[in-house]
């Protein structure tokens, strides 16, 4: 047998089936493997380029715009009128915004009584004979406002801020807390715990005994705008009595003015007025209000010795110091000369002080000049404070700034500079209803002209540099008190190193000599 022909017809055979069990019409190709392609080799990496510097294009800054001329400002009209009763009346028109500023301010203050003008003028919102206290405070912040005020040295004040369709409202209430208060006995207790508790703070802090301290040896012993602090038991002794009869006596309708400055004419300012503050009472006839207890100081006397008034804090980082002496009053033809040579000095962050002692020398963080008002004279002073490792050097950097401001009249640039500044910021300091009622109640509490806004940029424009270095000359004074608060132990011989001749008394943390 022919076995290559049986193989051969087995291998067809079975081709055959396999084809028919898959249906198809020929036998199927048997598919070739191609063997896997090898891969390439990686190609070997680029050298990095080598790095390339790029500038950013340099920035160009246009010019700032040359300044325009100033434009013309004015401070608004003041008209006036009294009431029957004494109370006199100011309205300031203004008519850009519906709203009117109430300002009412009574002759009295601290100066007259240090305790129980603050405790009268915080009760007047406690409640009256008509309204309690809760009906006040409901019904004037249902308009969205609120009454508020005070006592200070010289007046105390009160006031609102209100839409035009609610000044009615507003000076209703305002009129009934003034004549009809009933100083709650609980409501005065409340307010000793608050004063006790404020002046315990108010003797933690270094500027506080600095600014008390400075007051007391700058003025003479007793003066109303140089009094000691408080004590508890002051403050304990105030009785209800005691506030209803300063009430009495001062919250009178012939010792005191209104203001109203925004949306109101005076034609519509009589009626309201009259109709709420008509029937405040006068002070009686054959009466008479006690006399300012400023009269009875007719003389000041300056320092003739340079004497450093040094408080010990042991624990003290800093000390607080304070450089300065008696003035001028707010009233004096110097005010406006002054107001400059102090705005170049040190009023804010352009002046020499802090150009170079903050800036240049780093001896502080912050260090000023400022020029008190009063009815009588009130201060020049310099504050700062710094490291206690620096006192030494920092009171000598502000007696050179002193010798230099007394020594030499201000540059041109720099007067042009400041007396410009002062001109072009005083018409953003009256441009609301309640700037331009602080600013004539201001007028008024000074015994200024009431037209004295109106020409204050041009007295200001009329000062020259000759009399900036006058007024230098005049009032900061080249043996100033000097105040310090700090370490003593370890700041007493550097104020000795620049002072040798000074004359130190020291003192503890209640203001006590030691």
């Amino acid at each position: 047998m022919n076995t290559h022909r049986i193989r051969f017809a087995r291998t067809v055979s079975l081709a055959f089936g396999l084809a028919l069990a898959t249906g198809a019409c020929k036998p199927k190709q048997i598919a070739t493997v191609e063997p896997a392609p090898v891969p390439a080799p990686a190609p070997a990496p680029e050298p990095a380029p080598a790095p390339v510097e790029v500038k950013a294009p340099a920035r160009v800054y246009p010019d700032a715009p040359a300044p325009t001329a100033a434009k013309p400002f004015d401070f608004p009209a003041t008209t006036t009128f009294t009431l029957p009763n004494g109370l006199a009346v100011y309205v300031v028109e203004n008519h850009e915004v519906p709203v009117v500023a109430v300002q009412l301010a009574v002759r009295a203050g601290t100066m007259d009584d240090e305790h129980v003008a603050e405790f009268a003028a915080a009760m007047l919102g406690e409640g009256t004979k008509a309204r309690t206290k809760a009906k006040i405070d409901e019904a004037i912040e249902f308009v969205g406002s609120s009454i508020g005020g005070g006592a200070g040295v010289h007046v105390s004040n009160f006031g609102s801020r209100v839409l035009k369709p609610n000044l009615m409202l507003a000076l209703t209430l305002l009129a009934d807390e003034v004549m009809n208060p009933i100083f709650p006995e609980e409501a005065l207790n409340k307010l000793k715990g608050q004063a006790k508790t404020a002046l315990g703070f108010a003797k933690s802090q270094p500027g506080n005994l600095a600014e008390s301290l400075f007051g007391t040896v700058a003025y003479p012993e007793g003066h109303p705008y140089g009094r000691p602090f408080t004590t508890e038991a002051q403050i304990d002794r105030v009785t209800v009595l005691d506030v209803r009869r300063f009430h009495e006596t001062f919250y009178r309708s012939n010792n005191a003015f209104l203001i109203l400055a925004g949306d109101i004419t005076q034609k519509e300012a009589e009626s309201m007025v009259r109709r709420t503050f008509g029937k405040w009472k006068p002070v009686p006839a054959g009466s008479s209000l006690p006399a300012n207890p400023l009269n009875q100081y007719k003389s000041y006397d300056l320092p003739k010795e340079l004497t450093v008034h040094l408080v010990d804090r042991p624990g003290s980082a800093q000390s607080e110091i304070i450089v300065g002496n008696l003035s001028i009053a707010r009233s004096h033809a110097d005010w406006a000369a002054l107001q400059v040579a102090n705005n170049i000095l040190g009023d804010d962050a352009s002046g020499r002080l802090f150009v170079d002692i903050r800036e240049k020398r780093g001896l502080t963080y912050g260090i000023y000049s400022r020029v008190d008002e009063g009815q009588a004279p009130g201060t020049f002073a310099i504050t700062t404070r710094t490291r206690t490792k620096s006192t030494g050097e920092m009171l000598a950097a502000i007696f050179e700034h002193i010798k230099t401001i007394r020594s030499e009249a201000p540059a041109d640039e720099e007067f042009v500079a400041a007396t410009k500044k002062m001109v072009g910021s005083f018409p953003l300091e009256i441009e609301t209803a309640d700037q331009i009622a602080n600013r004539l109640r201001e007028a008024l509490v000074y015994d200024l002209p009431t037209d004295y806004w109106k020409v204050y940029a041009q007295q200001l424009t009329e000062v020259d540099a000759a009399a900036v270095h006058g007024v230098a000359r005049k009032y900061i004074h080249p043996i100033p008190h000097v105040v310090v608060v700090g370490n003593a132990g370890k700041v007493e011989k550097q104020i000795l190193a620049v002072f040798p001749k000074a004359k130190i008394i020291k003192y503890d943390g209640e203001l006590k000599k030691l």
